[in-house]
């Protein structure tokens, strides 16, 4: 089935000026110069201060996804006095610009054969916006990439291409079996004050049962990261293992647990370590500082919805 979303946007460095600080959320349609850009309703994932805004959009791993995006005629003129024709075209220097002020991101443009986009796009005279979709071919696109695509508004038959919203960043990462919001079906913790040596009247320990639902979040094709973990009671989170990760073997659906801030953790031996593809369960058991203060978790996860 088409994963399909309305990914209306952008206020991004036309021809790679610098976006205007004053305001970057809206632009003043009052101005005296009508001008034609990206259509934004949908909040920025990029910072205030960026030279160009992003804006991302998980999806499904499909044959086919598709992305609707918009473009938008403001100014004096209400609407678009006649047909407005735009030139459309991939414009990788935009994302190369937003690596250079934020290389943590790391974005990649899309090969050319993993999207379509019409090249033209038409206001209608009478209107304001027009829309049009951008296919993508998710199931084919590298996890191991952070997937973008960055279009250009390159020419007008009608007003100007808008110096911060004439440009377009489309950050499309691809979800892996394990995304999104799982609900803890059972569970418990047990913390030790020294190998062995369990805690005593210690609230932290006990049932997992009903506390709040955990995040599983795309990392690469085979792993996820776990948000939202907490002690018996659900009242604090569980710390000293941050980024935990669940990293599938798809050929035997067993799991292997790790933490990037505690490598110490890791599966509990003897103990299962698995998912179910038919039920969208997941069977985790792992334990961490085992020559210090031990940690042992067992939890039962069943998939709840997307997130």
């Amino acid at each position: 089935m088409k994963n399909k979303f309305l990914f209306l946007t952008l206020l991004c460095a036309g021809f790679l000026t610098s976006c205007l600080k004053d305001d970057k959320y809206a632009l003043d349609p009052s101005g005296g110069t009508n001008v034609v850009e990206f259509y934004n309703i949908v909040a920025p994932t990029s910072d205030y201060n960026a030279p160009c805004l992003v804006y991302t959009k998980a999806f499904e791993a499909e044959a086919e996804s598709i992305l609707t995006a918009g473009v938008n005629y403001a100014g004096p003129e209400n609407v678009a006095p006649k047909d407005i024709v735009l030139q459309l075209a991939v414009d990788p220097a935009i994302i190369t610009t937003y690596n250079t002020y934020d290389a943590s991101k790391k974005y990649v443009q899309l090969d050319p054969s993993l999207y379509s986009f019409p090249t033209t796009v038409t206001i209608p005279k009478g209107k304001k916006t027009a829309f049009f979709e951008i296919k993508l071919k998710t199931a084919q696109f590298d996890f191991n990439k952070v997937n973008a695509l960055a279009i250009q508004i390159t020419n007008t038959s009608h007003a100007v291409v808008s110096g911060n919203g004439g440009g377009a960043i489309f950050a499309v990462p691809v979800k892996n079996v394990l995304d999104g919001i799982y609900k803890i079906e059972s569970g418990f913790v047990q913390r030790y004050s020294a190998p062995g040596v369990p805690t005593v009247n210690d609230a932290l320990n006990g049932s997992l049962a009903g506390n709040p639902d955990l995040t599983l979040s795309t990392i690469n094709a085979t792993t996820v990261e776990i948000t939202n973990l907490r002690w018996a009671g659900g009242s604090s989170s569980v710390s000293g293992i941050n980024n935990l990760r669940a990293t599938l073997n798809p050929v035997t659906n067993q799991i292997t647990m790790s933490a990037v801030g505690n490598t110490t953790l890791r599966n509990r031996t003897g103990f299962e370590n698995s998912y179910n593809p038919a039920t969208k369960t997941l069977t985790l058991n792992f334990e961490w500082n085992l020559t210090t203060t031990p940690r042992e978790v067992g939890l039962v996860l069943k998939w709840s919805k997307v997130r």
